[in-house]
């Protein structure tokens, strides 16, 4: 519909030409259509797959509104009820979560949105996981306060519950689940979250410690870490994000020998956010998509946060082109990892608008967008979509 539009559009336009202009403008210079940006959208699985009928509902709803991949959350995060880890699919590793003992989400929703043309991605909460934690208490993560003294760390909130992502055991742990997904179900993807940190305290387990104090000749129990930017803290946070990059390649290294096709993406935050232990350039070889978590209102800033010089689609792009130290060429290689900002359902109108258009005019690589709801998606979510499906 929306080319037809434009082409409506052009013929009233072309009716009211003066003879003059008639004569000197071509038609590519009248007709300006628009490529409607492919729609992506993630789900929280408990909130929105209950039974049959309600993936039936979902993927008629995601069908008549234009979706054209689903990130299907596979194993619980702890945003929507505080118990995470536990499977929406048959596992063999993990118990089902409350609800899915009998009821395979994952292959329901599989082959419900495979008979439509929808993809379906399996999101993999790595390191927000009770089951975890009740499978082995000594993996839950552990900060430190100002006082020197250590405790587990529950997040923000106080309520989430962290493993340890340094631990070679929790490591083996959740790439198991990976494997196991990816062996078992007929997915178009896979989709790491939750690889970032909300404070620069993590991890202080003994290990952790160990493992840090092993290769840089320091306890990080000795960060000062009520001073940024110095030289410790410095070395402490790439020290971690250098032992997150090198988890992505082994994962995609253990997806590579099950379906060696299948793309692995990552949920990322913006580059320049300090403290969360995440750069993109060290794992960008090991992935075929990027979801920059583009929640600008939450950091509080405007729209064009998204796509301007200094906002996130822009820092992403830079670190995904820097080249490796030992790279045999000084030119920036070329971007071939696609950017797939996400966004919240629920931004209004204008600020939608506005970000497409800079998107089309400053990143005009980016060509898909994916929306987030934590909680259920309402009939008025999937309307806003397919609504943006003519901007």
């Amino acid at each position: 519909m929306k080319k037809l539009t434009y082409s409506l559009s052009a013929a009233l336009l072309a009716l009211t030409i003066i003879p003059w202009q008639a004569t000197t403008a071509s038609a590519e210079e009248a007709v300006a259509p628009v490529t409607p940006f492919t729609t992506e959208i993630t789900v929280q699985t408990e909130a929105n797959f209950t039974n049959a009928a309600t993936v039936d509902t979902f993927i008629k709803q995601a069908v008549r509104n234009h979706v054209s991949v689903i990130n299907m959350t596979v194993k619980q995060d702890s945003d929507v009820n505080g118990s995470s880890g536990y499977a929406f699919y048959n596992s063999e590793l993990v118990k089902e979560a409350t609800g899915f003992t009998e009821f395979d989400a994952l292959a329901d929703v599989i082959e419900e949105a495979h008979q439509y043309g929808i993809k379906v991605n399996a999101v993999v909460p790595q390191f927000q996981d009770k089951a975890a934690i009740d499978k082995n208490s000594s993996w839950q993560m552990r900060t430190i306060n100002d006082k020197g003294r250590f405790s587990a760390y529950t997040g923000n909130n106080g309520s989430t519950y962290y493993v340890n992502p340094f631990e070679p055991d929790v490591q083996t742990y959740e790439r198991s689940i990976i494997k196991e997904v990816v062996t078992n179900y007929n997915v178009d993807g896979v989709v790491l979250s939750g690889l970032d940190f909300d404070t620069d305290r993590v991890d202080m387990n003994n290990s952790t410690r160990n493992a840090f104090q092993s290769d840089n000749g320091f306890d990080p129990d000795t960060i000062d870490f009520t001073k940024s930017n110095s030289n410790k803290l410095n070395t402490w946070n790439t020290w971690k994000a250098e032992q997150l990059a090198t988890y992505v390649q082994n994962v995609n290294e253990d997806i590579a020998t099950i379906k060696p096709d299948l793309a692995l993406g990552v949920f990322t935050v913006s580059p320049t956010l300090t403290g969360t232990s995440q750069d993109i350039s060290l794992f960008k070889d090991s992935v075929d998509f990027i979801l920059p978590i583009a929640d600008f209102q939450t950091l509080g800033y405007s729209a064009d946060w998204v796509y301007s010089n200094n906002g996130i689609l822009k820092a992403t792009e830079a670190k995904l082109a820097t080249t490796t130290p030992n790279a045999k060429t000084t030119t920036e290689e070329k971007t071939a990892i696609t950017v797939i900002p996400s966004l919240n359902i629920e931004l209004n109108t204008a600020d939608v608008q506005n970000i497409y258009n800079g998107m089309r005019t400053n990143t005009p690589t980016v060509t898909s967008v994916n929306y987030a709801v934590k909680g259920q998606w309402t009939d008025a979510m999937f309307s806003n979509v397919g609504v943006r499906n003519t901007y």
